[in-house]
């Protein structure tokens, strides 16, 4: 019994499964494609607007299935889900290097954004947030970390490999990558710690409590959660953030490099920003467990605010990581947040279903914002109006997360 008990509980390994889906699939299919858009532009003559509308159905695809993708989790579980999802992704960034019209270059966006949903954001929050009651916010938040480890790296990398041999080639060799996260999930992943005989955060039956025993049960149904307060506060908070950040993200690039940094410059800057979301998760994560989690999500969007308002005067290098560092800190934490509050306010029994809707939200503004700052510099020729606004949204945001409170009693 003692050595079973110095055993490191297998929710920790679920959570470096989930951080390797993380740092290879979201890491480059959804984080490099600000590397992209200018080379894509270049050599097949589209508009700006043209080439991030790809991200916007990507992200409009992955919405449309997510309450469907989490309504399946709760019937079948994540693991053969996940590897399926991957494997799409990595099948679908292999035929994009081969695109040479706009509708073949938004359809495999298209599929795989529905691989996305399958392999990522949604299993993965839910994975989590049934092995870990106590710890759920610092088990998420170090899982999360993949996403900004992974584009810190990749960024670069592809940044490279583009300008060494071309976007088509680099697309290729990323496809490869992101098919290499098959095997890992499918010996790795399990659902919930009960398919082990496992409890969660590494309890033992006989000193279990009665919450960890009970908390997966737990919660509201999705019909239930719909004639909420809270559940429209989150989803809320989730469209304005989703439309923010990928407004910023997918066109940051260009941005630098238009306002006068060397493509290698705003390729560091980036990396700065994707290295920094690694401290903000994982402390805002345990600022979350053990001061609450409406703290950590005002602290996150307070940060997220000060970050545009520093982009806005990123002439210089120096002014340019400032912002990458405070922007960094902040950004990536909505994907612990927004499970961990959404937990907290509707709870575990239909998770899955619940949370998959929000995502719905989540992936509509992000692909609103993809391509809404598109249309933005097309049109006055300036990022600048677009980033104002966000500054906006991201307060509204901020004040929907703080205000959603739980809306099902403890059993």
């Amino acid at each position: 019994m003692q050595q079973t008990e110095k055993r490191l509980f297998y929710g920790w390994w679920i959570v470096a499964a989930c951080f390797v889906v993380n740092f290879i699939v979201f890491g480059i299919s959804v984080n490099t494609f600000t590397v992209y858009l200018k080379p894509i532009q270049t050599d097949l003559g589209w508009s700006r607007a043209s080439v991030s509308m790809a991200v916007t159905l990507a992200a409009l695809a992955m919405g449309a299935v997510a309450p469907f993708i989490g309504k399946l989790i709760d019937r079948s579980g994540a693991r053969v889900l996940m590897a399926a999802g991957a494997a799409i992704v990595g099948t679908c960034s292999l035929l994009i290097s081969y695109a040479d019209s706009l509708p073949y270059f938004y359809t495999l966006f298209v599929i795989s954004g529905v691989g996305q949903a399958g392999a990522t954001l949604i299993p993965i929050s839910f994975v989590i947030s049934n092995w870990f009651h106590e710890k759920r916010a610092r088990a998420l938040g170090v899982a999360m970390t993949g996403t900004g480890l992974g584009a810190m790296v990749m960024v670069p990398v592809t940044s490279w490999i583009v300008s060494t041999y071309g976007w088509r080639i680099s697309y290729r060799i990323m496809g490869c990558l992101i098919l290499t996260v098959v095997p890992v999930t499918l010996l790795i992943i399990r659902t919930s710690p009960s398919e082990m005989g496992l409890l969660p955060d590494g309890a033992d039956h006989a000193g279990a409590s009665h919450e960890s025993e009970t908390a997966a049960g737990e919660g509201l149904s999705l019909g239930e959660a719909l004639r909420t307060r809270a559940f429209w506060l989150i989803g809320s908070m989730m469209v304005l953030s989703g439309l923010s950040a990928m407004g910023v993200a997918v066109h940051l690039m260009p941005y630098l490099t238009d306002i006068g940094h060397l493509q290698a410059a705003a390729a560091l800057i980036i990396s700065i920003i994707s290295g920094l979301t690694v401290a903000g998760k994982i402390g805002l994560g345990v600022l979350a467990d053990h001061r609450g989690i409406r703290p950590a999500i005002g602290l996150s969007y307070a940060v997220m605010l000060a970050g545009l308002v520093l982009l806005l005067n990123a002439q210089s290098f120096a002014s340019a990581c400032a912002f990458a560092i405070v922007w960094g800190f902040a950004i990536g934490a909505p994907l612990l947040l927004n499970p961990t509050l959404t937990a907290e306010c509707l709870g575990l029994k239909n998770f899955g279903a619940i949370f998959g809707v929000l995502t719905l939200f989540n992936t509509a503004g992000a692909a609103a914002g993809a391509v809404l700052s598109g249309v933005i510099y097309d049109s006055a020729g300036t990022y600048v109006p677009a980033f104002a606004l966000y500054i906006v949204l991201l307060a509204i945001a901020g004040v929907c997360g703080v205000m959603a409170r739980q809306e099902y009693e403890n059993s």
